[in-house]
Formats: structure tokens, C-alpha cells, sequence
């Protein structure tokens, strides 16, 4: 269990600050809604040796501490990204949405997807929304990063949450695959194709954009490697 400082947006109301207490951390992997899209992810981790995930989607649970809410993170691994995705968080009286990075190990997850996750931190941006203000034009929002190497600062990922499976939709799934959707779980939601392939950066940056409120949830890092640098 650890407790996080955020910010939520209420469309009405204003920005209000305030503490929340993560227990459980579940990963959604393969969450496209399209199945082309999400075989085009698929291809892009065949490309580097994973093996196709057994079932669509597929569920990764990691510890809490995985989570950081840093400018920096530390990894092991020279062949590391990361991933924008949308970040669902229950307060106990409603979901939270807001944005995040499942930075993973690409080596690593040619042996064990789960693993591959597990090593690294898993960066989160500090400010939510209440779902409910965002629920009318779900498929509008917008996922975009950009990474950050020695070619310079580039797009990384692009594309609206059409993308990505509805929120009630990803829920049911959850729980038909047995995991318990209660208070103080964060899931992140699965991520989007990138634009160029994997690209392993010194920064990431990520941003959850919503063009009909003219509002967006960003965060970046630093991607400190372990004994030298990222490229």
C-alpha cells in the first residue's frame, strides 16, 4: 500500500488536491480495441522475439512500489521505453483517469513479459480527472509521448482512445479474468502502436490530451540506465 499526492480536475469545480492510497497495481496488456491495431502491437513484439500473449487481453499484477510519481527512473537494462497509456484509479466513490508510462524492459521481454515489467518503474502523472466529466466523449481523448535520444526530441506515439478499449468494456474483462475491480486499484489501460518502432531514449515524455475540455495530464522522466546511459 503506498499513498500518492495528485491533483483531480472537476470540469465544474476547479482543481482540488488531495491523497490517495494505492493497494493493487494491475498492467493490461493487448488492450486494443481494434483487432488490427492490436495485432500491429503484437508484430511490433514478435519483431524483437516475444511470443504472442495466450489470451486478448492479457493481465500483469506488480507491486506498488513500482509506481513513482519522479522526474527519474533507474533501470537496469539498455533496451528500455516507455509506453503512454490512460490510468484508471478508484478512490472509493469513483473512478480517476489519468496518465502514465509502463516503461518496460524490451531484452527482458523476450523471456518473460511479466518480468519485463516488473523491473522497471512505472511513472505516473500526478493530476486526474473524474471519469465522469470525460465519459460523454471518451473516444475523443487523445495519447501522445515523445522520446528523447541523441537525434533529438521526436513523437513517439499518437492516436485517440478509439484505440483502446471502452473503460466499462476493459472493467468487465478485468473481472471475468478473475481480478477483483475494487477501491484503490490503479490499472494501467494498455498502450497504443508507437510511430517509428521501439526506440530506446534518455527521456520520455507522455500526455493525455482531451480536445473537448481543451485540457491535458503530462508527465516526462529521465531514464537513468544502471552502470551507463540509454542512447
Amino acid at each position: 500500500m503506498r499513498k500518492f499526492d495528485i491533483t483531480v480536475e472537476d470540469a465544474k469545480r476547479g482543481k482540488q488536491r488531495t491523497d490517495i492510497v494505492v493497494r493493487d497495481v494491475l498492467i493490461v496488456g493487448y488492450g486494443g480495441r481494434d483487432v488490427e491495431k492490436t495485432k500491429e502491437h503484437i508484430r511490433e513484439l514478435e519483431a524483437i522475439g516475444v511470443a504472442p500473449p495466450p489470451t486478448i487481453p492479457t493481465v500483469y499484477q506488480v507491486d506498488v512500489a513500482n509506481v513513482t510519481t519522479g522526474s527519474a527512473i533507474v533501470v537496469t537494462g539498455k533496451e528500455t521505453s516507455g509506453e503512454a497509456e490512460y490510468v484508471l484509479y478508484h478512490n472509493g466513490d469513483e473512478w480517476l483517469v489519468g496518465v502514465g508510462s509502463d516503461h518496460t524492459d524490451r531484452a527482458l521481454e523476450r523471456e518473460s513479459i511479466l518480468r519485463s515489467k516488473e523491473v522497471c518503474p512505472k511513472p505516473l502523472a500526478q493530476q486526474f480527472w473524474r471519469l465522469e466529466d470525460v465519459r460523454s466523449h471518451w473516444d475523443q481523448l487523445v495519447l501522445r509521448s515523445w522520446v528523447i535520444d541523441d537525434r533529438g526530441r521526436r513523437k513517439y506515439q499518437e492516436h485517440d482512445l478509439t484505440a483502446l478499449l471502452p473503460v466499462d468494456v476493459l472493467l468487465d474483462k478485468l473481472q471475468l479474468f478473475g481480478y477483483v475491480v475494487q477501491p484503490h486499484v490503479l490499472i494501467f489501460s494498455g498502450t497504443v502502436p508507437t510511430l517509428e518502432g521501439f526506440v530506446y531514449g534518455h527521456r520520455f515524455a507522455y500526455e493525455l490530451y482531451d480536445p473537448v475540455l481543451q485540457r491535458s495530464i503530462r508527465g516526462e522522466y529521465e531514464i537513468e540506465v544502471k552502470g551507463g546511459t540509454a542512447q
